[in-house]
């Protein structure tokens, strides 16, 4: 257990830390044992010389998320684009998504010539806000897509009862929310088509993702996105659609990684384990941080269990007067490993060790400049009468929460990793807080 006589008890309504120098300015760490980061790929039934079978593997998915369809693909955002394929978006349709997520939930629009319409998120859940997506709907409006950010879910039954008044299809990015539920029904089958991811996931293997549904129609033509011949062969039933099978469906390679299969196979086994024990986690770093200033935990909604893919809270810098960044590199001083996720979405890949700190999709360059395949295509194609709008400003709470969000990982947060560790955790942030007037003028590089 962490060492009480430095932080306060937590019977105290106002967390606090004695510890004085901070571990940026030369201090020691408060977290004094390095948290697990426990291995998901290690797999005993390849290793005993077995691999899951295909059919196998997509009715045990497909009975874990209670839905009629699974389709394992190459990774989540090929099944983000069979979504897509299922949905038949094409050129001229536009396709509702938030700015406030990864980019693969935005590219695999373009992939299929659609153009992206950005909506804004609810500021508590920051997921999308249904009624910017209603005011974003026109007769152009093939889908919208859903991310259930960080693994809670989006606005689903509002945003379900929104694409039914406008015969459009919702699809579910759920990438990093398998395993979680609303009002009892488990992510999987609420949406129209709902996409998984597991790289790096609740459900964690090497790569690999899953298209679910309850559609017939949407399981056959989400196949046509790229599955061997023989596959298809199995599935279509369509005559119309089964002519396609020789060519792969429309020739792109989405077939699953056998290896990363056989992983996920068995994590469906203990999946659901994990992710409780890294929700009793998560709800002690909220009960804590409730308590420290200028810092906002995690919302989540009545009905709502929250699997915590990673564990996002807001800054204060207006309340603790030093910018996040400086903020976010004296926690990691400390021994936390935290991140500013959607604003330096290229943290795993540093040029020379630094961040590119890049903002909300919306605005990089690729948006800015609306040029994907040269052309001015997907935006400016001959089939496309609308005009997308990209600027800055126009999605304002997507634009605040990219300057305040800061997160804790996935692994730190999970098994074997405990309420230890997480007092250690709260201890670094307390730590920081309560010593943050010894930031004032530092510059992170």
């Amino acid at each position: 257990m962490a060492d009480r006589t430095r932080c306060e008890p937590r019977t105290n309504p106002v967390r606090s830390c004695t510890m004085s120098k901070l571990a940026l300015l030369g201090g020691e760490k408060a977290v004094t044992t390095e948290p697990h980061s426990a291995g998901h790929h290690r797999s005993p039934m390849w290793e005993s010389g077995k691999a899951a079978d295909w059919e196998e593997f997509s009715e045990a998915f497909a009975a874990k998320m209670q839905v009629e369809y699974a389709l394992p693909v190459s990774s989540g955002q090929v099944a983000l684009n069979s979504a897509l394929v299922a949905a038949q978006a094409g050129p001229g349709d536009e396709v509702i998504v938030p700015s406030f997520t990864w980019i693969a939930s935005v590219s695999c629009i373009m992939h299929n010539n659609a153009v992206p319409i950005f909506a804004d998120v609810d500021p508590k859940t920051y997921t999308l806000d249904p009624e910017d997506v209603r005011r974003k709907i026109t007769h152009r409006t093939k889908a919208i897509i859903a991310v259930d950010l960080y693994g809670h879910p989006a606005h689903l039954k509002e945003l379900l009862a929104i694409a039914r008044e406008h015969d459009i299809v919702l699809i579910e990015d759920s990438a990093q929310a398998t395993g979680a539920y609303v009002d009892g029904e488990i992510v999987g089958g609420i949406a129209d088509i709902t996409c998984f991811s597991f790289a790096g996931k609740p459900i964690a293997a090497t790569s690999g993702g899953v298209m679910t549904t309850n559609s017939r129609e949407y399981y056959e033509l989400g196949a046509l996105g790229g599955q061997h011949p023989s596959t298809l062969s199995k599935i279509l039933t369509n005559s119309d659609l089964l002519k396609y099978a020789s060519t792969g469906g429309y020739g792109d390679n989405h077939r699953i990684d056998r290896y990363a299969m056989t992983v996920a196979y068995e994590a469906l086994e203990t999946f659901e384990e994990a992710n409780d024990a890294r929700i009793a986690n998560c709800d002690l770093l909220t009960q804590e941080l409730s308590k420290v200033k200028g810092i906002t935990p995690p919302h989540v909604e009545p009905g709502v269990k929250h699997v915590y893919h990673m564990y996002s809270s807001l800054y204060n810098e207006e309340e603790l007067g030093v910018p996040r960044e400086v903020f976010v590199k004296a926690i990691n001083a400390e021994g936390v490993t935290a991140l500013t996720y959607v604003n330096s979405a290229n943290f795993l890949f540093h040029p020379g060790g630094k961040p590119m700190p890049s903002g909300p999709i919306h605005h990089r360059p690729l948006f800015q400049e609306k040029n994907v395949y040269g052309h001015g295509c997907p935006f400016q194609c001959p089939h496309y009468t609308g005009e997308a709008d990209y600027s800055i400003g126009s999605l304002p709470v997507t634009e605040k929460l990219v300057d305040q969000e800061f997160n804790f990982l996935q692994p730190h947060l999970s098994a074997p990793n405990g309420p230890d560790q997480m007092e250690q955790f709260l201890d670094a942030v307390t730590k920081v807080v309560d010593n943050i007037g010894d930031l004032e003028g530092y510059q992170v590089d």
